[in-house]
């Protein structure tokens, strides 16, 4: 026989259950879906069985390098073949043969996203859309950049194949006249100049974390810790948190490579080391003269 507590304790366990089964359609990523399963069993086997959870598959960093094409079969099979938005972030070792397995096997994906996964190539990306586009079935977003090779001659081949020319990210930039993306500027004072800081990164100077553009002598930017020469600009870079001893923040972008400092108490606010601080050896970081 239970006691009256094991009962009353039973019974909050499965309202707290049915809750958290309320939540999962909501949850973003497969990071935060296998985060559920280890809460419990039956959670588990809920998030295992359900077909609804995995028709968005999402994969972001840090789960982005571990993934391959065997492991991107594995977990998308769990559609049961109703796949509709694939989402890789930087998944640097998913190649087109993997891509267009899980694209044959989930004929009525409707967004392929997939910045920074420089192991696909131009002609694995236009053979996924191909096979997609059969039976009048046309794709509504699809991010390739970071995938390196793009010429105007293929994306007037993807034009073909997509229900619109803003369903795909990259475009032929006005300045340079290469195939890259090209960021929509928010400044107003652009929009009244008819977008004259149209152009791709290389070209305009923007800020890593809203794009925004950078030239003009009416702004202002503060260097960020995501090297390759980002910047961002004093709105974005007065808001996000910063290293603890260079005072240079990450942008949403990179900050997977923040080294987070534990918290020792419940006062004290998270805090972390940039990389540069974080590997300089033999250094103390508090002795060091930093430019802010």
């Amino acid at each position: 026989m239970k006691t009256e507590l094991e009962e009353e304790e039973e019974e909050e366990w499965r309202s707290v259950h049915e809750v958290l089964l309320i939540v999962l359609p909501y949850l973003h990523s497969l990071f935060e879906l296998l985060s559920m399963t280890r809460v419990s069993r039956s959670l588990r086997d809920a998030i295992r069985d359900e077909i609804a959870l995995w028709t968005k598959f999402v994969i972001e960093p840090p789960l982005s390098s571990r993934l391959t094409d065997d492991i991107l079969s594995e977990f998308s099979s769990k559609s049961a073949g109703k796949l509709k938005t694939l989402i890789l972030r930087q998944c640097l070792m998913v190649t087109d043969k993997g891509l267009r397995r899980v694209v044959d096997a989930n004929p009525l994906i409707t967004k392929i996203i997939v910045p920074g996964c420089s192991g696909l190539t131009p002609e694995g990306i236009m053979e996924c859309v191909e096979s997609l586009s059969k039976n009048n079935h046309k794709l509504e977003t699809l991010h390739i950049n970071g995938v390196n090779g793009f010429t105007k001659q293929h994306l007037s081949a993807l034009y073909t194949y997509l229900s619109s020319e803003g369903t795909i990210d990259l475009e032929v930039c006005p300045k340079c006249d290469e195939v890259r993306m090209i960021p929509s500027c928010s400044r107003e004072s652009c929009n009244q100049k008819q977008r004259k800081c149209r152009g791709c990164w290389l070209c305009i100077p923007r800020c890593a974390e809203c794009a925004v553009c950078l030239v003009g002598s009416d702004t202002e930017s503060q260097e960020a810790a995501c090297g390759n020469d980002d910047v961002l600009c004093l709105e974005c870079w007065l808001v996000l948190p910063k290293c603890r001893f260079c005072n240079k923040p990450y942008c949403t972008n990179h900050s997977s490579r923040r080294h987070e400092i534990a918290i020792t108490d419940a006062v004290s606010r998270p805090s972390f080391e940039c990389e540069a601080c974080y590997y300089r050896a033999g250094t103390n970081p508090y002795e060091v003269d930093y430019q802010i």
